[in-house]
């Protein structure tokens, strides 16, 4: 089995050029792994806020408690690092668990690492970033209480849906220039003539319908509602300010998913309102709910979510996890309970292609990813896919 020689890190850049932790470890064979974490900006109740351990205190109490020199697997330096998760944090735990897999593993034979079937899988549909809005909207940014409108593409095939987003964003970012700009959080972001999210809607609907590819994406909306909840209830205090109950919010979302055809609604409901989730999931409509912060990519969670109905399926953030073995666990519950698995970037990132090899080592039919034309490390994670499943042109 592996044996750590040394543990090492230092400073790198995220995708916001922020510095963060990266580790190196070096196995007593020569063999060097090294591991960054991704951090999100709208995160759920279960993801760390602040952890002000150190990484050389990390490095020494793992060497203290006598991990430095010992036979170990991953799962057993994984397990290791989720009990430390309250010292360690959450993204510095999973940083080391990748750079343990990096080290000891099979990086680019996931599959066959974790007794899968084949390696060539067939491309994840993408779940294209398009419109942002909440607080942090950047990528072309909207009036919206809503984090995320989400293209979801119907066909496998990467060349295809690449050059229909090209086209899409291209048409987006020219009516965009043309529209009023208010200042929300401190970004310039582009109004349309009401303060109602459904303009957001028409607005992404109007540019499928004129490109004529209407019929090639469905519609996916990141709510992050758990940003919107006060002890009152969920405020939309970007747009109209209205107040809405669990009961008012619920009709909300039946609404504009009967009106629209939503396809698949993201965090509609805060982390804990689990009667208003269920309620939701078993409404007579073709929606699919998907739950992010709901279970911020927890095994236990997704089982017990699952087994409730509350949710059609489960987002998968690896470093919501943890750690390499805590992210595949997370996986293989959703999995087993029938539910869709789309796994997904975060907002800041690094350029780890490790997202990549989980999504197609386990045959994930869905990957959110982007925005591609602002965050190049998408870029990068999307040319792990095409060189994994062949899904690009060939000559």
């Amino acid at each position: 089995m592996p044996v750590i020689e040394t543990i090492q890190f230092r400073k790198v850049l995220n995708s916001h050029v922020e510095f963060t932790n990266e580790f190196i470890i070096k196995m007593q064979d020569g063999s060097i792994g090294i591991g960054s974490s991704p951090q999100g900006e709208t995160i759920s109740i279960y993801e760390d806020r602040k952890v002000l351990s150190s990484p050389k205190n990390i490095i020494r109490t793992i060497d203290s408690d006598g991990y430095l020199g010992r036979s170990l697997d991953q799962a057993a330096f994984d397990q290791y690092l989720q009990q430390r998760i309250p010292a360690f944090g959450r993204n510095n735990a999973y940083a080391l668990s990748l750079a343990f897999y990096m080290a000891a593993g099979t990086p680019l034979s996931l599959s066959k690492s974790w007794g899968h079937g084949k390696e060539m899988a067939a491309a994840p549909c993408l779940c294209l970033n398009i419109l942002n809005g909440g607080r942090y909207a950047y990528t072309n940014p909207v009036l919206s209480d809503f984090s995320e409108y989400i293209i979801v593409s119907k066909s496998h095939n990467l060349e295809e849906v690449i050059g229909n987003h090209n086209e899409i964003q291209r048409t987006v970012k020219e009516r965009l220039a043309g529209q009023s700009k208010v200042v929300v959080s401190g970004n310039p972001v582009s109004r349309f003539s009401t303060t109602d999210n459904r303009e957001c809607i028409e607005f992404l609907f109007g540019i499928l319908e004129h490109l004529g590819l209407k019929d090639r994406f469905d519609l996916m909306i990141d709510a992050s509602a758990g940003d919107l909840w006060t002890p009152e209830g969920y405020r939309l205090t970007i747009t109209d300010h209205s107040l809405h109950s669990e009961e008012g919010f619920h009709i909300y979302w039946l609404n504009l998913i009967r009106q629209y055809g939503i396809r698949f609604l993201e965090d509609p409901f805060r982390e804990e309102g689990f009667e208003s989730w269920r309620n939701l999931a078993t409404s007579e409509h073709a929606c699919k709910i998907i739950g992010d912060n709901f279970y911020s990519s927890d095994a236990a969670r997704i089982k017990e979510g699952a087994a409730n109905q509350c949710t059609h399926g489960a987002i998968i953030k690896p470093n919501q996890s943890g750690t390499v073995t805590a992210v595949r666990q997370a996986i293989e519950a959703a999995q087993r309970a029938g539910q869709i698995v789309i796994t997904s970037h975060r907002s800041i990132s690094t350029e780890s292609t490790f997202l990549s090899n989980l999504t197609c080592s386990f045959g994930v039919k869905y990957i959110k990813i982007g925005p591609l034309m602002t965050d190049y490390s998408a870029v990068i994670r999307l040319n792990e896919i095409i060189r994994l499943t062949g899904g690009g042109p060939c000559s």
